[in-house]
């Protein structure tokens, strides 16, 4: 095989708890899904060990040997003693939003140079080793993460749920995001373990009103424009919004594919660009 080509979805974060610290690291529960917004990911062998990265589409804002992507198969030829690749990655996952679309470029690196090579051992370790939930996102679908992300409990198929990312320019690390969250110093009750048992039993009502994002204060704090986002989806008529990950991006859930276009429409003369229509795939 000269080579290899993988589709890899974005992540949103249905619920965030943070539980506690560890090892100089948050703790979370987190209950997750993939959705339709993917980043393609093109490797092709090198006989001469170099590794190049093209990308197309959005950006990374970075240089070139900074990228994950880059840094994921410079860790793959190292571990399995393999020859070089050229990497190309047509990007629709913004970075920085808490979409997972830097782990996804990890994932989707490590996928495509396993099959390029036909490696056989399991890349989670070597993914999680490169970015928290990294591995989770080789996994993709509705899963229960933990730890620091690197702990994936696989869920059955949840319905499908039909969804508006709005996205903003202005980013928040996940560092920052943290540091934020402890100087606020507030401590909720974790709700992902009720939420996936809500929405395991149909209970959609009961699922939306248990969803939340420990995260999002502090966020707001960094990227004030968060809270207008979610307001305004609510008001477009979202049965719940919140925001994914340490942001900025936020997403509204709404009750079917009529009403969530619905909105869409309504809201694209404000927002424009900045806002994508997707689906749950879990």
């Amino acid at each position: 095989m000269k080579k290899a080509k993988v589709k890899i979805p974005a992540k949103i974060n249905l619920n965030l708890d943070v539980i506690g610290t560890s090892g100089g690291y948050h703790d979370i529960y987190s209950l997750v899904c993939s959705v339709s917004v993917y980043d393609e990911i093109v490797a092709r062998k090198r006989e001469d060990g170099r590794i190049t990265l093209t990308e197309k589409g959005l950006s990374s804002e970075c240089e070139e040997k900074d990228n994950n992507a880059y840094k994921a198969a410079a860790a793959f030829i190292k571990e399995y003693n393999t020859t070089g690749a050229d990497i190309i990655i047509v990007k629709n996952i913004p970075v920085g939003g808490g979409l997972g679309g830097s782990s996804a470029d990890i994932a989707g690196t490590l996928i495509a140079l396993k099959k390029l090579y036909g490696v056989n051992e399991d890349i989670l370790p070597l993914a999680n080793s490169l970015g928290s939930d990294s591995g989770y996102m080789t996994i993709g679908g509705a899963a229960v993460i933990s730890g620091r992300g690197e702990k994936v409990e696989r869920l059955e198929k949840i319905p499908t749920l039909y969804l508006i990312l709005l996205t903003e320019k202005e980013k928040c690390t996940s560092k920052d995001s943290y540091r934020a969250y402890d100087e606020l110093g507030v401590k909720r009750e974790s709700t992902t373990y009720k939420s996936v048992k809500a929405i395991k039993e149909n209970d959609l009502k009961g699922f939306y009103a248990l969803l939340k994002n420990d995260l999002e204060a502090g966020s707001i704090k960094l990227v004030p424009q968060i809270k207008d986002n979610i307001k305004a989806l609510n008001d477009s008529g979202a049965e719940v919004s919140l925001m994914t990950g340490s942001g900025s991006c936020v997403f509204g859930i709404y009750k079917d594919k009529k009403t969530r276009n619905t909105a869409y429409k309504k809201l694209y003369k404000t927002f424009g660009k900045k806002l994508i229509k997707a689906e749950t795939i879990c």
